[in-house]
């Protein structure tokens, strides 16, 4: 592993606080010997929750992690051969249980991760961190970044929606014996709780954007600190180089 890769493999695993401190005192080290890596360190941006929480689930659940990649490559598999015109329906099914259920124990280990970080993990949360998960799995640089546990922010799945036709039954299903009436009902209650669900969705969705926008306010003046902090420095430099020099014509 090359020196950069074992530096940002331990700023990425620090607290979700501490990170903007430890993303400039590495960009600062690498200033000083002169490291090209320095301004891509310091561009850096930190992490939200949700990113944060799945760069730990890499260092504390590799086992996890790897049985998700596994499911999500079937996935790619799968979702190949289906645009290929093949019938791999219940490949794609069989992946996508296994895909369902990594994610499924990944969010029980993110909760863990959470409470001990003293942040709450809420539905919202838990929620980015699963569709994250499941993004990450069936994309190249998702997967890499997965693997090496290195976010900034959540993923959204890809266009072609695998997991959809993973869900399509190979079967037409068979008609209502109770008449048309009571199929029309069952539809519409279906409608409605799809309906409820996608506000309920959006609700969450809408706090979560109002927390991450609130992050990066916090980060913006962490680094507006970092800066007074070492303009502060660098006059204190000054003035005493300025004393020291009067001191020797005295």
């Amino acid at each position: 592993m090359a020196p950069i890769d074992r530096e940002l493999d331990g700023l990425f695993g620090v607290s979700l606080d501490e990170f903007t401190r430890a993303r400039n005192e590495l960009a600062k080290r690498l200033e000083a010997d002169q490291d090209r890596h320095a301004e891509e360190v310091r561009a850096l941006r930190k992490p939200t929750v949700p990113a944060w929480t799945i760069n730990q689930l890499t260092r504390v659940d590799r086992t996890g992690i790897r049985a998700l990649l596994d499911a999500g490559e079937e996935l790619r598999a799968a979702q190949s051969r289906l645009l290929a015109g093949q019938d791999a329906r219940d490949a794609a099914r069989e992946a996508a249980a296994h895909e369902r259920q990594a994610v499924e124990q990944l969010i029980e280990r993110a909760r863990d991760i959470l409470k001990d970080a003293d942040r709450p993990p809420t539905a919202a949360v838990l929620d980015r961190v699963g569709t994250t998960l499941r993004a990450a799995a069936v994309t190249d640089e998702g997967r890499e970044l997965l693997e090496t546990g290195r976010l900034t922010t959540e993923l959204e799945p890809p266009g072609f929606d695998a997991f959809a036709l993973a869900g399509t039954p190979s079967k037409p299903p068979r008609k209502p014996a109770r008449g048309h009436d009571e199929l029309a009902e069952r539809r519409k209650q279906r409608a409605q709780r799809q309906r409820r669900r996608r506000e309920l969705q959006e609700r969450a969705r809408a706090a979560e954007r109002s927390a991450r926008e609130a992050e990066r306010e916090a980060e913006r003046m962490e680094r507006e600190a970092e800066r007074a902090r070492q303009k502060a420095e660098r006059a204190r430099a000054e003035a005493d180089a300025a004393a020291a020099a009067l001191a020797e014509t005295d």
